[in-house]
């Protein structure tokens, strides 16, 4: 069996692991199944293609690190002898610069001249709309957090979430490909998995949400998985089913 079939299996059993685990009410094991998901994708991801460290790789890596750091603060030694703060700032500070590598993966290969001339009326309307989905975020957020490097940590996360959607939304506009289509879907499933996150930390803590915000979450690396392995030269103009093969 090859390594590739070796890992997406690894990666599959994670999956169901985690839905075993979330409904047996079982979260820690829960919450360590869907922690390796992501590290295992971007393990797929070098050691199949062997990438240059470039913008992407940096994403999954830092991702992936942030992640890890997040199943190591369930350990009880970590539990009792680091603070809660420190994990926080690191993890979501992680997160954030991981998404800001993304967004530059995205708009290095755009013209940006170009995109100001021609789609300043999208560039416009997407400011207004990032702006208001960032004072309802704050809005949902604010009667929980207290101190003000969690608030400053907290709109960073959210602008750079923004950034990437809107970075990938402006992308698919200006190229209409497989591969401009596939990021874009990424960001959307990564867009909306932070929004149920949000409602399960902060409305309701039901389990079908936490699914839900895994599912999205896979769905999301899942396309920025076969973006990136789609050549852009190979990247044609949409066709119909074409791009979920």
């Amino acid at each position: 069996m090859s390594r590739t079939k070796i890992l997406i299996g690894f990666i599959i059993l994670l999956c169901v692991l985690f839905t075993v685990f979330e409904f047996g009410e079982i979260l820690w094991l829960s919450e360590v199944s869907r922690g390796l998901i992501v590290p295992s994708i971007t393990v797929l991801y070098i050691t199949n293609y062997k990438p240059k460290i470039c913008c992407f790789a940096l994403f999954l890596i830092l991702f992936s690190l942030a992640e890890i750091i997040s199943i190591l603060s369930l350990l009880p030694v970590v539990e009792s002898k680091v603070p809660y703060l420190l994990i926080y700032y690191t993890c979501n500070g992680l997160y954030a610069t991981a998404y800001s590598f993304l967004v530059f993966n995205i708009i290095r290969t755009l013209n940006i001249r170009v995109i100001a001339r021609n789609f300043y009326i999208h560039l416009f309307v997407l400011a207004i709309l990032n702006s208001y989905l960032l004072y309802v975020l704050f809005k949902i957020m604010s009667p929980f957090i207290l101190d003000i490097g969690e608030i400053f940590i907290e709109i960073a996360y959210n602008i750079a979430i923004l950034m990437v959607l809107s970075a990938s939304l402006i992308n698919f506009i200006y190229k209409d490909t497989q591969k401009s289509l596939l990021m874009f879907l990424g960001s959307l499933c990564i867009f909306f998995s932070e929004v149920i996150q949000l409602a399960y930390l902060y409305i309701s803590s039901k389990i079908l949400l936490d699914i839900l915000y895994t599912i999205l979450l896979v769905a999301a690396f899942y396309f920025f998985y076969k973006q990136a392995i789609l050549n852009e030269e190979e990247s044609s103009v949409l066709s119909g089913n074409e791009v979920f093969k």
